[in-house]
């Protein structure tokens, strides 16, 4: 930039020249500051992190580290956003039910209840309704739900989400054109019947027809991908892309080869459009019945990756927390070494239950403690639902249209927990009834930040104590937020953090 600059101004006449000179004295120092301040794939990089500064993140060593040293603890939630969430048609067939707005405040309170990450669902259908012709104003919605999130210190990772295939025939997804075979029946709202449309034969058929690249439709999937990445490729806040939610394959490949096959088509036209953002990556959706999935033979010829399983309690006989900590214990350890297996970092990309429900205590405290111990990130489904026994964080009132924060969702889930440490996390863990939380991490020398702490008010009455290595620390807390970023030296060395 600065050469550019340098050809331009010496190509003014003497006089433009001589009259800009003083003000390009005062301005030039900063803008080499600022261009000296760069991470190694040339990004510029804030001089002074904030509690809401996203610097780039990518997946080194199965963890997720930003380019200020740390490594990340993501801990995100999942929202369907009018705009995006694409559930409505234009001939006159009825929606398939509402979807909420996304506001300046939905991004404020997700950051306030202590999520880091926002998983947003983006749709086929509504990026490319017609073959060749992408959606202006779709594009349009979507930057602006990435500026709002960025604005309030929120990741975005972009996920293809799919339910029962299509609109047309399931909930969301692709376009009616991307159906192959075309489909016998099209189908509209009230959405009463998901269960039954996942496994309806022209919902299977669509799966295969697509894996199995029938008539080049999976083929026919690249130029949105590729406009996707390219159009995202440099901007920090977007943590990642997941090219699709909740695959089905099982139905006639049982070793999932074909879903593995399709990923690895995927990087090659991604990494040519860009080296910083991670590939998410979910396996079949059978898993999630299962508990478990195949391990592959050799690891996907990417690093910058992130294996991304949902978890669904479908059938468990649990009630107490030490049953649910059981099987979700084994569970976490199957993913873990199933993400090894990949040589991906571990997030689980949906899970969750009814925050009213008479097991949420013991099976969201169980959730959370395995994820702490599996070293694994985690996002809830989901933000806002209006309809029947939506798990979501919000009722819906229908008297006056408004939506009603539930005081168990944010009792429950909104913990505290450390968002990043310099160098690597060796453990972290929040005992609810004593109210401590503590974080060991091994710092490597010059990480150019320090702890990054979620310390919500409503699990302190007042301000705790911080202590590292047994050293009172200092510090104030972002009201809005929640967050606390304390100060770092860069030194080297283990550590154990303490909030009491």
């Amino acid at each position: 930039m600065h050469k550019n600059f340098i050809l331009l101004f010496s190509g003014l006449p003497g006089l433009i020249r001589a009259s800009l000179l003083p003000l390009i004295l005062v301005a030039l120092p900063a803008a080499i500051l600022q261009g000296c301040d760069n991470d190694n794939n040339g990004n510029n990089q804030p001089e002074e992190p904030t509690v809401l500064s996203l610097p780039w993140v990518r997946s080194e060593n199965s963890r997720l580290v930003d380019t200020l040293g740390r490594e990340l603890s993501i801990r995100g939630i999942n929202a369907r956003i009018d705009g995006l969430f694409d559930v409505s048609f234009d001939d006159g067939r009825i929606p398939l039910e509402p979807i909420p707005d996304f506001t300046r405040q939905d991004a404020e309170a997700m950051v306030s209840y202590g999520f880091n990450v926002l998983r947003l669902p983006i749709n086929w259908s509504g990026l490319e309704p017609f073959e060749g012709q992408f959606s202006e104003a779709y594009f349009d919605r979507l930057d602006q739900v990435i500026d709002l999130s960025r604005d309030a210190g929120l990741y975005v990772l972009l996920d293809f989400h799919q339910d029962a295939w299509s609109k047309e025939i399931g909930e969301d997804g692709a376009p009616l054109w991307a159906i192959v075979p075309p489909p016998g029946q099209l189908l509209e709202g009230p959405l009463e019947d998901l269960a039954a449309r996942r496994i309806s034969p022209q919902v299977l058929n669509a799966f295969q027809g697509f894996f199995e690249n029938r008539e080049g439709i999976q083929d026919r999937f690249l130029p949105v991908w590729e406009r996707i990445v390219a159009r995202y490729a440099d901007r920090p806040e977007v943590i990642g892309f997941q090219p699709m939610n909740e695959p089905f394959v099982s139905h006639f490949d049982p070793t999932q080869q074909v879903l593995y096959d399709f990923y690895e088509k995927l990087l090659q036209p991604m990494r040519a459009l860009d080296s910083k953002h991670s590939l998410w990556m979910e396996p079949g959706v059978i898993r999630n019945f299962g508990n478990s999935a195949p391990l592959l033979e050799k690891p996907f010829p990417d690093s910058n990756i992130v294996y991304c399983p949902h978890v669904y309690s479908h059938n468990v006989d649990a009630s107490s927390y030490e049953s649910w900590q059981a099987w979700l214990f084994e569970n976490y350890g199957n993913m873990k070494a199933e993400a090894s297996s990949w040589g991906a970092a571990l997030v689980v990309g949906e899970w969750g239950i009814h925050p009213d429900s008479a097991n949420a205590g013991h099976y969201i405290r169980a959730q959370q403690e395995a994820a702490d111990r599996f070293g694994s990130g985690q996002i809830l489904w989901l933000w806002k639902e209006n309809s029947q026994d939506a798990w979501g964080f919000y009722d819906f009132d229908d008297a006056t249209g408004e939506w009603v924060v539930r005081d168990n969702a944010i009792r429950l889930m909104a913990r505290p927990y450390a968002l990043a440490v310099p160098g690597i996390l060796l453990e972290q863990h929040f005992d609810p009834d004593t109210k401590i939380l503590s974080v060991s991490f091994e710092a490597q020398g010059g990480e150019l930040a320090g702890p990054l702490l979620y310390l919500p008010d409503t699990w302190f009455d007042q301000l705790p104590a911080i202590s590292i290595n047994g050293s009172t620390v200092g510090y104030e807390r972002d009201a809005s937020s929640g967050r606390v970023l304390l100060e770092w030296s860069g030194a080297s060395g283990t550590f154990e953090l303490e909030v009491r």
